[in-house]
């Protein structure tokens, strides 16, 4: 067994300690702008398009690091089918986002996007007998959802019909989020480095992406201001790249209703 082999061997679930409770904050807060970075975006680059972008931007990071690490991005074992399938469904959840983002307002979409801790605690909930969801569990999901709803309440105005599409799209892109992290946490994924997972999410959905863009004839870069581009460069080096890598390891080592609780933080 080499380095890189051993190191992919995920260490048993635990419970978030002081160190890895700060970082989740911080991940968090980062994870807090992204939903402006997008609209801010939409601005100048078109929809899908600019999750490609986004997409390519993140995957070329995460090659030099893992050349940096002496990591291999590409192994064909028995990962690469689960990777391509989690791939397609992250290329999902970007198009399903940067769409609705485009449809409805950030304050509206937030409340969609965050029913993904629901759906990950609820799998770990089923399928992994050490996170048994308890009614003080139950309790404390239930409570961070209903102050993220106050917060953002004064944005539930009547909606119009395409801020309705917005909304659906959002929710959908939060449930497959949450169907994501529960097959990285419950398959053979988890045995493997966080930068191989997330070089399968940024390399098939910049493929799926771009080929998305260019089939359904999105003009792609239209206003290339310093304003835009600032809001694409936070979203695939933030975002994409240096949050994701972090906290896909995390999914690894940590309880899924722990770190679901925290992710409420971020709207």
């Amino acid at each position: 067994m080499t380095a890189a082999d051993t190191a992919a061997v995920p260490a048993t679930t635990r419970r978030l300690d002081v160190g890895a409770a700060l970082l989740l904050i911080v991940i968090c807060a980062v994870w807090g702008g992204n939903s402006t970075a997008v609209k801010i975006a939409n601005e100048g680059i078109t929809p899908i398009f600019q999750a490609g972008l986004r997409s390519i931007g993140s995957a070329a990071l995460l090659i030099l690091w893992c050349w940096f690490r002496g990591i291999r991005c590409v192994r064909f074992d028995d990962s690469w089918a689960l990777g391509l399938l989690v791939g397609v469904m992250f290329s999902l959840e970007f198009a399903l986002l940067y769409l609705g983002l485009a449809m409805t307002d950030v304050s509206r979409a937030v409340l969609f996007i965050y029913t993904s801790p629901f759906v990950t605690a609820l799998g770990a909930h089923f399928f992994v007998p050490s996170e048994r969801l308890t009614p003080l569990k139950w309790l404390g999901l239930i409570l961070a959802f209903s102050a993220v709803a106050l917060v953002f309440s004064s944005g539930l105005t009547v909606p119009k019909p395409e801020q309705i599409i917005g909304d659906l799209l959002c929710l959908a892109m939060g449930i497959t989020w949450g169907i994501e992290n529960v097959i990285i946490k419950l398959s053979r994924l988890s045995r493997i480095e966080p930068e191989r997972i997330l070089f399968y999410d940024l390399s098939v959905s910049a493929v799926l992406l771009m080929g998305g863009a260019l089939w359904i004839g999105e003009a792609g870069v239209f206003n290339p201001s310093f304003r835009v581009l600032g809001a694409l460069a936070y979203a695939f080096i933030a975002v994409s790249f240096a949050s994701y890598l972090i906290f896909t390891g995390m999914l690894r080592r940590y309880e899924a209703a722990a770190l679901a609780s925290f992710v409420f933080l971020s709207p």
